[in-house]
């Protein structure tokens, strides 16, 4: 008779059965489904738990932690806080920036990552470096070469202070002076310019700015500085003749004196303009007819062909060509724009300039007329004065804050990793207005971190 044992025993057979054919797709098998799924489980719980206690007693036997400290030339960052270190001589030193590790450690300084956890233990000395150092030096890639704007505040406010607006990026939006359009700048010497083309033009007085319907026109404030570095044209103003005022030959039956103004309408072709010397009538530009017009205050005589014809005539045409003929310019308002120069290098030791005009948000002049520097971050250049010393080899260092760096020697740029990039003429003056920062050296750095 079968008890209760036997029935149980049966029931579980036939359920092995069931999921044998469910699982193997065999009812017959003798392995149970999922045997060797949990023996292998088994087995690599035991070899993890035996892996991580091996690498437990090695690590209490020989302490852990990066050895990258020993390595010559290493600067060390902080994984979990970013400080920077250089270890010498048995001592770990932070230094206040990168640049400073860097001149410590040399051309073949390299960075290296390490855990807070690996140093902890280190005997630390105190921080080295120069503390106003740039936090890190552009690498070569980002060295710009030019071109660079230079600006005015007095495009904004009618009293600037010193110093101008300079944007280092090459890229920065600017444009030169439409054609036929002209800008007025005033100097510190009291001389207002004519800006048009590459040129300004020193005005002879305020009756040439009435000539060419600019009387209202807004004198800029420039300094001496940014104008030496446009090229000068010749002086704007009414010719002065010799005799001006005497009686001159007779025209058509009556007399004129020297400097009477004459044109002459023909039914083909141009205007023909004159003036009246001591030997008769001499051709002359536009732009001296309009500025004598202006002057004498004389309404010109009209001759006719008939009349051009019989009277005597001089031989002297340096009044044709004397001036440019800025008769069709018209005075451009700055409104939110501001007057830039825009430098490049020319050759070895020069900069060439061009006039230009920026939006206010690219120049680096602010609302109140205070300045700044501008700069692509990450961006630096590397400079040499111009004009240079008879014996000099100065080079600087201008950051991405726009702040100059003089560098001290040539092993200072190695060190730094600026030789691959060479150094950019620039002027000197616009150089020496700029932010400056403490001279950059090898030799220096060893002290205390300081100012």
């Amino acid at each position: 008779m079968q008890t209760q044992r036997d029935h149980v025993h049966a029931h579980t057979f036939m359920m092995g059965r069931l999921s044998s054919a469910l699982v193997q797709g065999d009812p017959t098998s003798a392995q149970i489904p999922g045997q060797r799924a949990l023996t292998g489980l088994l087995i690599g719980i035991i070899l993890v738990l035996l892996a991580g206690g091996g690498f437990a007693v090695y690590g209490w036997i020989v302490p852990g932690g990066s050895k990258a400290y020993r390595q010559a030339g290493v600067i060390l960052v902080e994984k979990e806080s970013g400080t920077r270190y250089v270890y010498r001589d048995g001592l770990l030193y932070p230094t206040p920036n990168l640049t400073s590790a860097m001149l410590l450690q040399g051309p073949s300084a390299t960075v290296k990552l390490i855990s807070r956890s690996s140093i902890k233990d280190l005997p630390r000395g105190p921080e080295i470096g120069i503390a106003d150092a740039p936090q890190a030096i552009p690498a070569a890639n980002a060295l710009v070469t030019g071109p660079w704007l230079v600006c005015l505040p007095g495009s904004v406010v009618d009293r600037p202070g010193p110093g101008f607006g300079v944007n280092l990026d090459p890229q920065a939006a600017a444009a030169p002076l439409d054609d036929r359009t002209f800008a007025v700048v005033g100097g510190p010497d009291g001389v207002t310019y004519l800006l048009a083309g590459h040129d300004k033009f020193p005005l002879a007085d305020d009756s040439v700015l009435v000539a060419l319907g600019a009387a209202n026109a807004r004198v800029v404030a420039a300094p001496a500085a940014w104008l030496a570095r446009v090229p000068t044209g010749v002086l704007l103003g009414p010719a002065e003749l010799p005799d001006a005022g005497d009686p001159g030959p007779p025209l058509d039956g009556r007399s004129y004196p020297v400097g009477t103004l004459f044109r002459q309408r023909p039914a083909a072709g141009a205007e023909q303009l004159f003036v009246l010397r001591s030997d008769g009538l001499a051709p002359v530009s536009r732009m001296e007819f309009t500025l004598a017009a202006v002057r004498d205050g004389g309404t010109p005589v009209t001759l006719d062909a008939a009349a051009v014809a019989r009277a005597p005539r001089s031989g002297d045409r340096t009044l044709v060509d004397r001036l440019p003929d800025l008769t069709g310019f018209q005075w451009r308002d700055s409104d939110d724009r501001v007057l830039c120069l825009r430098q490049r290098p020319s050759g070895e030791d020069s900069v060439s300039s061009e006039i230009v005009v920026s939006d206010r948000r690219s120049s680096g002049v602010h609302d109140n007329g205070t300045t700044t520097v501008l700069a692509k971050a990450g961006s630096g250049l590397t400079v040499r004065p111009v004009p240079t010393a008879k014996v000099s080899t100065e080079v600087a260092l201008i950051s991405d804050q726009g702040i100059a760096y003089p560098l001290a020697d040539a092993d200072t740029v190695s060190a730094l990793k600026l030789h691959a990039a060479a150094a950019v003429p620039f002027p000197r003056d616009l150089l020496a207005a700029l932010p400056q920062g403490p001279v950059l050296s090898r030799t220096a750095v060893n002290g205390l971190a300081r100012g």
